[in-house]
């Protein structure tokens, strides 16, 4: 079976309902060996206790993973009152206990609207962040404690969704910014009550534009570990499924092959514009552009002429 797969490769991007327990890199691990696809990676990493949408980039589909890293992002997350742990989370050895606050409605309401909007957050010491090489998490197990500068992050909402006061848990659900850690969010609220808190539990529910509803389950995916290439494939989106929100153009066949050549074609009166999508035959995506200040049209991001389709075969997600 490997042998009859060999060097088919597919271009395009599948939505994963990460299960709890798995890391990323291991779930991109699997799906590089079961797909047997040359090229696969993940457009921003999920904690291994957390589940939910995690965008999974195929082939040549790697060079607009960028997009999906840049997006916003959804949450669905525990906060847990009274009780710290050294990751922030309930993955964590226990480090600090304190006592749950009086809580209700109006004061964890007051506490969201506090953290919602442009914020400076300091990232955990537990994250694939780097320190001279080393990502943090290997020198957070070695016992070290490296300084970390304060990075701006944006909350859009911070939204309360259910409470038990007696057991010192809240619910939230959080729209926000790359580069933002809700295991420091669920830090922050237990600042501002006057006690302690750790994530007990999240799931992203919103990423790359796409949400849970549009997830592949773990089961589903599974199944097909023994089916070869061509039925992961039937799974992806096609390759500019993370580039939605920007511009397109259409162009002729023959202009396609030019800027993929890496030469410039007339940009049909278009204004000046940094980025846009390219496609031909006003369906086939070829790549993204660039619409200069002379008014010509030039090769920014392109894919291969075979994962454009424009000779050879390739698979491509529907």
């Amino acid at each position: 079976m490997g042998m009859a797969n060999k060097g088919c490769d597919i271009h395009g991007l599948l939505i994963v309902d990460k299960p709890s327990g798995l890391t990323s890199s291991s779930v991109v691990r699997r799906l590089k060996r079961w797909s047997k696809a040359e090229k696969v990676g993940h457009t921003g990493a999920l904690d291994p206790m957390a589940t939910g949408v995690l965008p999974i980039v195929f082939g040549e589909a790697a060079k607009y993973s960028q997009y999906g890293l840049d997006s916003k992002k959804g949450y669905l997350a525990r906060v847990q009152l009274g009780t710290a742990t050294d990751t922030l989370d309930a993955d964590g050895v226990v480090v600090a206990k304190k006592a749950i606050p009086v809580i209700n409605r109006i004061i964890l309401s007051s506490v969201l609207n506090g953290l919602t909007g442009s914020l400076m957050q300091v990232p955990p010491m537990v994250s694939a962040l780097k320190h001279r090489g080393q990502p943090l998490y290997k020198l957070a197990r070695q016992g070290l404690e490296i300084e970390r500068a304060p990075r701006e992050i944006e909350i859009f909402s911070n939204e309360l969704i259910d409470f038990e006061a007696g057991e010192g848990w809240l619910d939230i659900r959080v729209r926000c910014s790359k580069g933002t850690y809700v295991r420091s969010i669920a830090e922050s609220i237990g600042q501002s009550l006057g006690t302690v808190a750790h994530l007990s539990r999240l799931r992203r529910d919103l990423a790359g534009g796409y949400s849970i509803d549009q997830a592949n389950s773990w089961h589903i995916i599974e199944s097909l570990k023994h089916k070869g290439t061509k039925a992961f494939a039937r799974l992806l989106h096609s390759p500019d499924a993370l580039l939605s929100h920007l511009p397109r153009i259409n162009l002729s066949e023959h202009e396609c092959m030019m800027l993929i050549q890496g030469q410039k074609v007339s940009g049909k009166g278009l204004g000046v514009c940094d980025t846009m999508r390219a496609y031909f035959k006003e369906s086939s995506f070829i790549g993204l552009v660039t619409v200069d200040s002379d008014g010509s049209v030039s090769a920014k991001r392109m894919l291969s002429p075979a994962a454009a389709g424009m000779r050879g075969n390739s698979d491509f997600g529907p």
